[in-house]
């Protein structure tokens, strides 16, 4: 208590968490009021993912500043709420947090439950912009994979087939479903994936 919110975000995340904050405030979208249900934050306000600090407790004993600072990745989602009281009406900053786990439990696990997500990059295969439904998949936080080279997180020996799904899209404008290639996660390991795509 006492603390700001920000002091808890990953300093690598701290700007776009402000510049989400201030964004929201030059047109706030708000959610007037205590009794209006129909509202939620599902369908207002704007959302980001950042890596938010773990709480350091002790167990027993003395030193948690000699413990190590350690960040979860987290969903945000933002609403501002106006609240009535006896001084007037305060705007108050909601955000709603869901973490980010790893969709895999083992390695080489095979999925049963399909989940789609939306990448794009520009003509020079620089990325602009990835779906936060990526992250527990690639276990990159948008913020930190946009604008890489999205051909180097391709595997090596996909490369030659990818080619050909390029010129398929330049001559046609889409393709409806690709054979299955690898993407590179986070964590240097490879993910199999099927895409659709267009230009």
């Amino acid at each position: 208590i006492g603390r700001s919110f920000i002091d808890f975000v990953h300093p690598r995340d701290r700007n776009i968490f402000a510049s989400q904050i201030t964004s929201g405030l030059a047109t706030p979208k708000c959610i007037n009021g205590l009794n209006e249900k129909a509202q939620t934050l599902d369908n207002q306000g704007s959302v980001m993912v950042c890596r938010i600090r773990r709480y350091r407790g002790l167990n027993c004993g003395f030193g948690v500043k000699d413990t190590g600072v350690s960040y979860l990745p987290f969903l945000l989602k933002f609403a501002f709420k106006n609240i009535s009281d006896n001084e007037g009406k305060t705007m108050y900053l909601v955000i709603q947090t869901t973490p980010f786990f790893s969709a895999f439990k083992v390695p080489n696990e095979v999925l049963s439950k399909v989940v789609s997500f939306i990448m794009r990059h520009d003509a020079n295969g620089n990325l602009k912009y990835i779906d936060t439904e990526s992250v527990p998949y690639l276990g990159y936080l948008p913020q930190d994979i946009i604008n890489r080279d999205a051909i180097q997180l391709y595997h090596p020996s996909d490369l030659s087939y990818l080619h050909q799904v390029y010129e398929t899209i330049v001559k046609q404008g889409f393709m409806m479903r690709s054979n299955p290639f690898r993407i590179m996660a986070q964590n240097g390991n490879y993910i199999t994936v099927e895409t659709e795509w267009s230009a």
